[in-house]
């Protein structure tokens, strides 16, 4: 399936190894529409639920060509959850097109 509103890249740990450096070989389609982004953290410890960087997620985003910006024309809300884990410490990073049941407010 090749649409354009979907993207998926491999998933990567933005605190272990952060640089300016390619995201990777893997490319994800542009998206042609307005997003949600939502930042996973599992972490074996306990920790701060903001302690992504949310510049580091979405210089990543720009990086591999998903979204042209990080404006308010290309994302319309980002979200953080943090959940503790005993398994590997990774980080998930989910893009959603905005959905058309759920207009902005203000708009029918």
């Amino acid at each position: 399936m090749n649409d354009k509103n979907n993207a998926s890249l491999s998933v990567t740990d933005l605190e272990s190894n952060p640089s300016n450096a390619s995201v990777g070989a893997e490319k994800a389609s542009r998206l042609d529409t307005r997003v949600n982004i939502t930042v996973i953290s599992y972490r074996k410890r306990k920790h701060d639920p903001d302690g992504i960087s949310v510049k580091a997620v979405l210089d990543g985003i720009i990086r591999a060509g998903i979204l042209p910006d990080d404006s308010t024309k290309e994302i319309r809300k980002v979200t953080f959850e943090s959940i503790l884990t005993k398994d590997e410490e990774t980080t998930e990073i989910i893009i959603e097109p905005q959905s058309p049941h759920n207009p902005e407010p203000g708009q029918s």
